[in-house]
């Protein structure tokens, strides 16, 4: 089945999408430069081949766009069990080198909304790895199935205790308290005040919120009062 899907991803690869996935991507994987939807479409007709798991098992990552395919094809397997996912994703997670790999894929594992309490307890050593992308995945999985009615004080806990000081872990921080802002801005204003981040966490979470439009101008002017000079 490698091979196959080998030929699939190459037919769909575009020679200027790579040169602009070049830009914009730093990894040590070839980029082929597949569009995101092509590869979405890719791997939800994938996800339904009888042997797929077969696949899974014994998948090649020689390039960029194959451990994304891997990882959304997690998302569209059909009602698979929460083992099943984190069997297949914990090692794919050490492969991640990028941005993209983290920010993409965990968004793409639905799953994970309906069982936040276990996927906490699971991907809660990732808070300390030693890697720069298995932080971010942590703080990622923080952002996008914790920052709800239901998790937000559990999301504001840990976000401040992931050792900050690599770039991509302190912006995926940065981004996640953004959101948090937006949100829930009562519940995550705190945190600025405690100064509870890094200059650069901290200015750069205000800078994103101000961004937004459904941040008010009066919440904008009190949130860049707030930056720390």
């Amino acid at each position: 089945m490698n091979s196959i899907i080998n030929q699939k991803l190459h037919a769909l690869a575009e020679s200027d999408y790579k040169i602009f996935n070049e830009r914009i991507i730093s990894t040590n994987y070839k980029i082929l430069g597949i569009r995101m939807p092509a590869l979405k479409k890719l791997a939800k007709e994938l996800s339904a081949e009888p042997d797929i798991e077969n696949y899974l098992k014994d998948a090649e990552y020689t390039t960029y766009e194959h451990i994304l395919l891997y990882g959304l094809i997690l998302g569209k397997l059909k009602k698979p069990s929460l083992e099943t996912v984190f069997c297949y994703l914990d090692p794919l997670i050490l492969k991640f080198d990028n941005w993209a790999h983290v920010d993409t894929i965990i968004s793409a594992l639905k799953l994970f909304q309906k069982y936040p309490e276990e996927v906490l307890a699971h991907f809660l050593p990732l808070k300390n790895h030693e890697g720069e992308f298995t932080k971010r995945v942590f703080v990622i999985i923080l952002m996008d199935y914790f920052i709800n009615e239901v998790h937000i004080d559990t999301a504001l806990k840990h976000l401040p205790e992931v050792p900050q000081g690599q770039y991509y872990v302190d912006m995926a921080i940065a981004w996640a308290i953004s959101v948090g802002l937006i949100k829930f801005y009562d519940k995550t204003f705190p945190l600025l005040e405690q100064t509870a981040f890094t200059k650069f966490v901290h200015n750069k979470a205000i800078q994103k919120a101000r961004e937004s439009y459904r941040i008010t101008p009066e919440t904008k002017d009190r949130l860049n009062e707030m930056k720390i000079k």
